[in-house]
Formats: C-alpha cells, structure tokens, sequence
C-alpha cells in the first residue's frame, strides 16, 4: 500500500516538511528501497533517525526531529504513535475483510489455517512470522494489497490494555480468541487476569461484526459479546454451529484427520501435520470461514495445504532415520500439554526434549512440575529436562527415563547413542529457551556417529 506524503501527514496529524511521492512505508533500513518511505521507529535499544544515512533513494522519511536529508520529510511528535496511526488508515483502505486473532496458545497456526480456509476468496494477505504487537499490527496493515480478498492479523499481548490498542488499529470485521491458557501471567495476573486482556476483541466489536466463540474454553464461553455483533460458535459440543466430531492422527502419514458438522451438514478435513489439538485449531478456521462466506467444502479443501510456520510441529528426519518434532518456537502449560498428548499417541519410541517455560509468574515451579509429570505419566521411553527451570521439575523422579541438564546440549552425544532408526524426538520450550540448540546438536552428534559407523 501506498502513501504520499500529504496522504501521511493526513493520518499521523503530522506536517509535511518536505513533499515527496507515494511509495510504501518501511521501518528497517534494510528492506527499505528507492522510492519507499522510512519510518524512524525509536525503541529501548535502537533509534531509526541514526540509519537515516544508509537509506538509498527513499520517497522520504517520516522523523520526529530535524534532519538533514535530501528527500521527501514527514515531521511527527511520536513516530511509533504515527506508525499505528498509518495503521488505521491502511485499515480504511482495505476492500476485503479484516480477521483479527488472539489466544494463548496456537494463534500462529490457527491464523495459517484461516488463510488457507479463506483462499478459495482469492488473494489473502496475512501477518508474517509472529509481527502480532503494537508494531507488527502496524506493519501487517501498511504492507496489505488494497485489494486483497480478505486479511488476517494476529493479535499478540504481553501487558494489560495491548488487545485493546490492536483492535482499535486492525477493526476487524471477523474476530476469534483461540483459547485462554497459562501465559505472560506475570504481566497479566493469572488466568482470569488473561482473559480480561484477551476479551477486549470480543469486547469491542462493532455492529455487524462476527465473534467466533470457542465454546469448548470456559473462559470464552462467558465472554461479554455486545448484543449488535453475531456469534458463531464452534468446538466438541453438541451446541456448536461448526461442531468437530472426531479427530485422529495417522500415525504413518502423521497427519491429522477430521470429521465436522456445521449447520446440519458433514464435511471431512486432513491436515498434513500431527496433533489432535490441530483439529480444534481447524474448526475456529471453519468459523472464520463460515463468517465469511466461504463454500465449506472449498474451505476444507484447501486447508489441505496447510504447512507449519517455523518451529511449530515442524518434521524433520535426521541422520540415522530419527524423526524430529520441532515444536521449539515457544511454549506454555496449554501448548506443551498438547504437543506432548500428541506425540504420545505415535507408535514406537519417544523422546521428549522439553525446555523451560517463560513469564509464568509466581507458580512458574509448579507449572513446570505439572508438565514434567504429564510426561512421565504418558510412558514416553526418555524425558530430558532441560533449562534452569526445567531441569529442576519432578526432583527424585525415576532417574532412569528422566534426565536433567541446565545446558541441554550436553545430553546431546548420549543421546544420539541410545537412538536408533525409527526413533521420534520431540523439542518444545518457550522461545527464551532456544530448544532448538539441543536439535542442532543432535543432528551433528547423529551425523558423526553415522561416519563412524
């Protein structure tokens, strides 16, 4: 999307010091080229006025200060203010509808599964990677084709008040809260003080708008839904208009296959990915779908070409013919309970390398003791703890199928010794945990040994 530099003073209430064409907006120098806009965004650690120089041929820039430029200014009294200001005149312009998503745990996937539910639309644009905060919202609405058929922005919270401003910037016309689950309760207060944050989508819903409610979470199910927006619902129980009736994993394909009922009609749908929670994931994106207006056989369909997004349950073979599930792009007590029931539903024998929980406030030991149990109670054949919280999870436990390393790297080479071929490895910890470390290690300790052998 484009913007002039009258078209940006127009909506940040700033002042064109310098007039310029329209060109796109970007906030990192890098990816800024001839004939786009710069955006100065300051941050704790970094100021965009100091890469002024860098740029080459920009449009212009839009600064909260003097500078010394030869191209198109844009003066603003708060640039991060100005860049969710462009935001909601991106939103303005947009033709097709807005989805906007939030939850604890699964908001990436599911957002990837409304895209792909949504494709027989035409063209959609969506948030890349996890640029769901007070930036990335922002950024994902500027960078949306006018005319894409429909847009999907996922909606991420650290701190009281953050689902409100997003809201506030994306409008969406579509809204689903995923599930409310043990996450940033430090900033947030537990689990009630969760769904507050998260409830603001649903909370500020216009007329018209679409609320699809996940009846099975008793948080969402007693969420304030303003009388003017319509509900959809969808979950396992027999009340729900988009209604999951029986979900599976093939163990050999390691997909996951599905059964729905939505407004008295069957439809079938399999995902190329294992996990019975994908499942529930699946139907929220046939809410969102139906919302929309999407034939649901269509949207079945394509939800078929559904891929992880980073490491989200992402299969990987490595040396010896072991199976990796990197699940290691973050974590809390909702997401490592599914991905360890999941992965304990496969044949054969499993390792899980489960790696510290982030930002859980003062029951973090407890949390982490209840993960750890789970595991042990699902008679996987090792569980390695590692991290300085996890590795303290459980002390006393069996120690022969429990191992502990505050650097799991270390468990790495014992490892690769005890695997053999068919073997399944799962890694899952928060994002801070950097679990996917102990993957790579793995993967050379296995490579060497094979030379060896």
């Amino acid at each position: 999307m484009n913007f002039t530099a009258e078209q940006i003073a127009e909506a940040t209430g700033g002042t064109v010091v310098t007039d310029a064409g329209a060109g796109r907006i970007h906030t990192d120098s890098r990816t800024c080229k001839a004939g786009d806009w710069f955006l100065a965004i300051v941050g704790e650690r970094f100021d965009g006025h100091d890469v002024l120089d860098s740029l080459v041929e920009p449009a212009g820039v839009i600064v909260d200060r003097d500078v010394d430029v030869t191209c198109g200014v844009v003066r603003v009294e708060d640039t991060t203010k100005a860049f969710q200001d462009l935001g909601r005149a991106a939103r303005d312009r947009l033709k097709g509808p807005v989805v906007g998503l939030t939850g604890s745990a699964g908001k990436t996937t599911t957002r990837a599964l409304i895209a792909c539910a949504l494709s027989p639309l035409g063209d959609i644009h969506q948030t890349v990677g996890n640029l769901n905060n007070h930036f990335g919202v922002p950024m994902t609405l500027v960078a949306a084709p006018e005319r894409a058929s429909a847009n999907v922005v996922e909606m991420g919270t650290s701190g009281p008040g953050e689902i409100a401003l997003l809201s506030s910037i994306g409008r969406p016309d579509i809204r689903l809260i995923v599930n409310i689950g043990a996450s940033h309760l430090e900033e947030l207060g537990g689990l009630p003080g969760v769904a507050e944050e998260k409830g603001a989508l649903f909370r500020d819903s216009r007329p018209g708008d679409i609320c699809c409610v996940n009846v099975d979470d008793p948080y969402i199910r007693e969420m304030t839904i303003p009388d003017h927006a319509t509900v959809i619902t969808y979950g396992t129980a027999e009340n729900a208009r988009v209604r999951l009736l029986e979900a599976r994993i093939d163990p050999v394909a390691l997909s996951t296959q599905m059964a729905f009922e939505i407004d008295g009609k069957s439809h079938f749908c399999e995902l190329p990915t294992p996990g019975l929670h994908m499942a529930h994931n699946a139907a929220g994106a046939l809410a969102v779908a139906l919302a929309a207006g999407v034939d649901l056989g269509q949207a079945c369909e394509a939800m078929t070409a559904y891929q992880p997004v980073g490491m989200r349950m992402a299969i990987e073979s490595l040396p010896k013919g072991i199976t990796a599930f990197n699940d290691a792009y973050n974590a809390n007590p909702t997401s490592m309970e599914a991905s360890l029931r999941m992965f304990a539903s496969l044949p054969g024998r499993k390792v899980a390398v489960l790696g510290d929980m982030l930002e859980l406030g003062d029951d973090e030991a407890r949390f982490h003791d209840e993960i750890a149990e789970l595991a042990v109670r699902l008679r996987l054949d090792r569980v390695l703890l590692v991290g300085p919280r996890m590795s303290l999870a459980l002390q006393g436990v069996d120690a022969g199928r429990v191992e502990r390393a505050v650097d799991g790297t270390l468990l790495a080479g014992p490892l690769a010794d005890w695997l053999r071929a068919g073997d399944r490895v799962l890694f899952k910890g928060s994002r801070g945990a950097k679990v996917e470390r102990i993957l790579q290690a793995l993967s050379h300790a296995l490579a060497s040994s094979s030379e060896v052998s």
